[in-house]
């Protein structure tokens, strides 16, 4: 006798798989942090947010630095211009949960009193019907302010879960906000200290080639690089490297802005004085 066979029930995932998997996937983008400029990893992070907080349609991130509003990276053309206008119009979910510390939600932004005037201009030119913006954690030197925008076509889109979900990738977005913003700051002193040594080397040359002062080194190099217009520490490459310098007026090769004491002119005759005695 053959017992008949039934379909096994598909398992159910537990809420906290899906914060784990987001927990790995956030770990996984911050390794990549460590090694990529700032822009990309910010990219893939509201990308991220898009595929993790459902049922989301778009996101974007916006920076704050002094006053001065502006997106660093969005999923999509639509959310960069749901962001612009609140900036233009100097109110908004986003915006208000930068300067106000704290997360708004929205499932009908067209007729939400808060923003209603931003609302209905991107509901009816966007499609946009809720938005989730929140303020992410960010160290206190780290010299800006960011806030998570999520955005989705659908009303009432973000429940409990969702909200929830959009917690914990803010949290970990702030954390990958940080790493970024640290690196970026040690790559700038690298580059700092690297320019440094390059325009006292260059400075050295000069000095060698032309007896210069330093001070009056240093004034050359500067002159260069307003001529030419051309960043400081390029110009100082170019000395190290070819032993040129560009600029009006200045020899062209460094080596020919000094002579040796017998290609130098000796003192002019003196010529002879009327009346003095034979």
């Amino acid at each position: 006798m053959v017992l008949p066979s039934y379909a096994a029930p598909a398992p159910v995932e537990p809420a906290w798989g899906e914060l784990l998997d987001l927990a790995e996937a956030m770990r996984d983008l911050a390794d990549r942090a460590t090694t990529a400029e700032g822009s990309p990893a910010l990219a893939d992070l509201v990308n991220l947010a898009v595929e993790r907080v459902h049922p989301a349609r778009w996101a974007s991130l916006t920076v704050l630095r002094g006053k001065s509003f502006r997106t660093e990276a969005t999923s999509d053309d639509r959310a960069t211009k749901a962001d612009i206008l609140q900036y233009d119009m100097g109110f908004g979910p986003c915006v208000d949960a930068v300067r106000d510390d704290s997360v708004y939600v929205s499932g009908d932004v067209g007729s939400d009193q808060r923003w209603l005037a931003w609302g209905v201009r991107v509901r009816d030119e966007l499609g946009v019907r809720s938005v989730l913006s929140q303020r992410l954690r960010l160290s206190s030197d780290a010299g800006v302010i960011a806030g998570l925008n999520i955005y989705s076509e659908t009303a009432d889109a973000f429940d409990e879960r969702a909200r929830a979900t959009g917690l914990v990738f803010a949290t970990h977005g702030g954390l990958l906000m940080n790493t970024i913003l640290a690196n970026d700051r040690v790559r700038n002193l690298r580059r700092a200290l690297e320019s440094n040594r390059q325009i006292g080397v260059a400075i050295g040359v000069l000095m060698h080639e032309h007896r210069l002062t330093q001070a009056q080194a240093f004034d050359v190099l500067r002159a260069s690089s307003q001529d030419s217009n051309r960043k400081l520490a390029d110009i100082a490459i170019e000395v190290i490297d070819t032993g040129t310098l560009s600029i009006r007026g200045w020899p062209a090769q460094l080596g020919r802005g000094r002579q040796s004491a017998h290609d130098r002119p000796g003192p002019s005759p003196a010529a002879p004085t009327e009346g003095l005695a034979s």
